[in-house]
């Protein structure tokens, strides 16, 4: 990946770079004499479609018009932030080889992120934000500006309050949305527990677009079809909030209602905190179900959810990728897009998960899954395909 970083380094140094900025030596090297051993015809004119930099070596011509320019915001280093920068990545480099990525941490200051999108108007044709935080900052001051913005990896808009209906923004915002509809979420979860009566929920106290947007759209669907929602907020910096703490209280509670905990569940939701903890959390489940929202944390060995429904990092990422392609190709407007929600869910389940907490999985949700992991953790089905079809 050195070679990324090294690439998006270089390429915001261009991109944000004044003529006053380049070395001495990048000057003078445009400015070299046109060579003797070519025509002066072949010199561009200022109306040409060509420009052209001359070195030792000889003459590159490449077009005057600058290449597509794509600002990318990440609020911080996350590892579901890199899975949706691989596949931007991929999707541009085989959509629109020609664009140039100038990748750039979300500043903590507004005025510093105000300065970054003041000349992000003037020297990129598209910039993509890369989760909640960075979603919401940047649309509180740059909502209506020329530059069209399409949201990766960040949380339903509506619910977040960003726009005001799932039709589209109207604006130069188009969003896409890693949640599930909260009776969505629950239906499936009846499914795989018929009689279910309780939810535990996880979620980060820090995280609170997965408070907003995942916590108490469940709470209200779930409690108006009878089910009870508890709950756990996880906060390392309070003794009383600690994972291991915050975890075994709750549990004890579940258990006065549900003592052999056969219709209650765990739900894991997108807290990114949380999603590289999930080894711990199973640890202090008591062998309870733990459903994540997010698919791509159902995986082989003990850091894996037992199942999954929900909308992976990678076709949330790969959607996005789509719309900024299509706003770039001039296809369609930001504005215009309705929010990128994806129908069906991605669901995923650990069969070795399954085995280590003796459960049974229905078999209605295994035909639906896209990916499957057997007793051993080994991958037999991928992206809805056998491995046996994928050879």
């Amino acid at each position: 990946m050195r070679w990324i970083v090294l690439l998006c380094s270089f390429l915001s140094f261009i991109a944000f770079a004044k003529p006053s900025d380049m070395s001495s030596g990048m000057m003078q090297e445009v400015q070299k004499p046109w060579p003797q051993w070519l025509g002066e015809e072949l010199k561009p004119d200022f109306n040409s479609h060509w420009q052209t930099e001359i070195t030792d070596l000889g003459v590159t011509y490449s077009p005057a018009q600058s290449l597509p320019t794509v600002l990318v915001i990440i609020s911080r280093k996350a590892k579901s932030y890199d899975t949706a920068l691989n596949t931007l990545l991929g999707a541009f480099s085989r959509e629109l080889p020609q664009a140039q990525l100038v990748i750039r941490k979300l500043p903590t200051e507004k005025a510093e992120l105000t300065e970054l999108l003041n000349l992000a108007e003037q020297s990129s044709d598209l910039i993509y934000t890369v989760g909640s935080k960075a979603t919401v900052a940047v649309r509180e001051v740059f909502k209506g500006r020329q530059t069209p913005v399409v949201s990766v990896n960040a949380k339903d808009p509506v619910q977040l309050g960003l726009i005001e209906d799932y039709q589209g923004s109207g604006d130069n915002f188009a969003f896409t949305s890693l949640n599930l509809p909260a009776d969505v979420t629950l239906a499936f979860m009846q499914r795989f527990k018929p009689h279910l009566e309780q939810v535990a929920v996880l979620y980060a106290k820090s995280n609170k677009s997965a408070y907003v947007t995942q916590y108490l759209p469940l709470k209200k669907e779930a409690e108006q079809k009878g089910v009870k929602v508890w709950p756990i907020v996880v906060d390392e910096s309070d003794p009383d909030l600690r994972l291991k703490t915050t975890m075994k209280r709750t549990i004890a509670e579940l258990k006065q209602n549900d003592p052999n905990l056969t219709k209650t569940v765990l739900w894991l939701t997108g807290s990114s905190s949380l999603l590289a903890r999930v080894a711990e959390i199973n640890q202090y489940s008591s062998n309870l179900p733990l459903i994540s929202a997010v698919p791509d944390v159902v995986r082989q060995g003990k850091d894996s959810a037992l199942m999954s429904f929900g909308v992976s990092f990678v076709n949330n990422a790969h959607q996005a990728a789509l719309y900024g392609l299509s706003i770039l190709k001039g296809e369609t407007t930001a504005g215009e897009l309705p929010v990128g929600l994806i129908s069906p869910p991605d669901i995923a389940i650990s069969f070795e998960q399954a085995q280590r907490i003796n459960q049974q999985i229905p078999f209605v949700l295994m035909e639906m899954a896209s990916d499957v992991y057997d007793t051993d953790g080994k991958v037999i089905r991928s992206e809805g395909k056998s491995m046996q079809e994928q050879q």
